[in-house]
């Protein structure tokens, strides 16, 4: 018998420009001009007297290489790196691109390329002129990490990763490959039942049992026929007994029935889970007194031994 439960994944998604607006320092919505001989500076959306505005001078007609101004970032000068959110930037010339994305715990990720550390799953995309940065949450089983949509085996249990966590899909059948149970499914094959259980929400249980019947320390297959103290049989698919009737010298008797014969009562009847054979000698003119009479001595020699106790 086996068991299994599972686990929750998480996704966090960052958009942003490859070449930030935010950043850019020229005719693009900025509130850049040249005064004579100096150029002033301020972030985007920033007026002209702004306190953190930068003057650069302007030496024989000749314009340098300009800073990134931002409004949340600091002064960066040309050809410098730094960091906003996720997202690491070049300063090009007044213009901050993004070179690579940056994990909450300092990783570097390079454009385009995709980081695993401690069960997440870090992306940093380029699509068309925006970089996107996503950290997922991968599924961890075993020592191993799975993609959401990926499906796998873990002993006799067919898992698959799925947004919401690792979910069962089913239980492969004993000593196979290939046959799968689908969760809740049980299935009888080569003398045993094989059951995929729900025992509870994200938990499922694959059992084995043999089928036939075990009688008195015996072990029947299903449907055999057998005799036990004058009481027969008969080992059902379930693996539970069917009492067929009772037997005396090849004479059957069927559960329930009471058979007069050469003198002979013979009786076959239960008693809550006990069945009874009782044979003795009728000489009355019916069974059915014949019955009453001894009904009666059983229940006196029951009355005496309570007594006696």
């Amino acid at each position: 018998m086996m068991t299994l439960s599972s686990s929750l994944p998480l996704l966090l998604l960052i958009l942003c420009p490859l070449i930030s607006g935010e950043f850019r320092q020229s005719v693009f919505e900025t509130s850049n001009r040249s005064e004579g001989d100096k150029i002033i500076l301020t972030a985007h959306g920033m007026g002209m007297d702004d306190v953190n505005r930068v003057v650069i001078p302007v030496t024989n007609g000749r314009i340098p290489p300009l800073p990134c101004v931002t409004s949340n970032a600091g002064t960066h000068p040309h050809g410098s790196t730094f960091t906003k959110n996720n997202f690491h930037y070049t300063c090009n010339n007044g213009t901050a691109e993004v070179v690579a994305c940056l994990a909450d715990d300092g990783s570097v990720i390079q454009l385009g390329r995709t980081f695993v550390r401690s069960g997440m799953k870090h992306f940093c995309s380029i699509q068309g002129d925006n970089v996107t940065y996503k950290q997922e949450s991968m599924c961890y089983e075993n020592g191993m990490h799975y993609n959401v949509g990926d499906s796998f085996r873990n002993g006799s249990f067919k898992l698959t990763c799925r947004e919401q966590g690792i979910y069962v899909e089913g239980c492969y059948m004993q000593n196979s490959f290939n046959d799968l149970l689908m969760a809740g499914e049980s299935r009888i094959e080569g003398g045993k039942r094989h059951e995929c259980e729900i025992i509870g929400p994200g938990k499922v249980r694959y059992v084995v049992k043999m089928l036939g019947c075990n009688h008195e320390g015996q072990q029947y297959s299903t449907g055999q026929m057998w005799t036990h103290q004058h009481v027969r049989y008969q080992c059902k698919n379930d693996g539970t007994l069917l009492v067929l009737g009772c037997i005396d010298e090849g004479l059957f008797i069927e559960l329930g029935r009471d058979l007069l014969m050469n003198g002979m009562a013979h009786r076959c009847y239960q008693v809550n889970t006990t069945v009874f054979y009782h044979k003795f000698a009728c000489e009355r003119s019916s069974l059915s007194e014949c019955v009453s009479q001894s009904m009666q001595r059983r229940f006196r020699r029951h009355e005496e031994r309570k007594m006696r106790a």
